[in-house]
């Protein structure tokens, strides 16, 4: 879509995650950080292995970031908003409006049918006839031969895994 886009997301229960996985989080996010993120990164460092208080209140706010929805869908958009306009010599606004969601629930297959209706707003555009042919959809993905999109529509389709080969 050429102003807005939709996601499907699991969020997965809360479990416990040690330093060095949030270390590592934090390294995937932001694989070029500022001189200033750096630096914190190494006290922050520095503090876990005291367990001092710098870095207990790190660890709260990163733990905190996640299973919330709309700080991952928040720091997604920054993080796309900054890469695109860096890369298109573009300033101002790129998102015309905020995010919103939507809880997923019923009794039959409600992911079945959000799944269906995200995949089918190519085809409702008028862009191609078959969500398969568009570009950016998970379900062309999967009959491309994408193992993680045929796992993913696997899952909504069926409810766990089908074996792929």
């Amino acid at each position: 879509m050429v102003n807005h886009f939709h996601v499907l997301v699991r969020v997965p229960e809360r479990r416990e995650v040690v330093d060095a996985d949030l270390l590592h989080r934090f390294g995937v996010l932001y694989p070029k950080p500022t001189r200033y993120q750096s630096a914190r990164i190494e006290v922050v460092k520095d503090q876990l292995k005291a367990n001092g208080p710098e870095a207990m209140a790190w660890r709260q706010r990163q733990l905190a970031l996640m299973g919330d929805v709309s700080a991952f869908m928040k720091l997604l958009k920054q993080r796309f908003s900054v890469w695109f306009k860096r890369s298109h010599g573009r300033f101002g606004t790129l998102w015309a409006e905020r995010f919103k969601s939507v809880l997923v629930e019923g009794r039959r297959n409600p992911l079945r049918t959000i799944a269906a209706y995200i995949d089918l707003n190519a085809v409702r555009a008028g862009w191609v006839e078959d969500p398969a042919d568009y570009r950016f959809c998970g379900y062309g993905e999967a009959v491309a031969g994408r193992l993680v999109a045929r796992r993913g529509l696997s899952r909504i389709l069926v409810g766990r895994a089908w074996k792929i080969v």
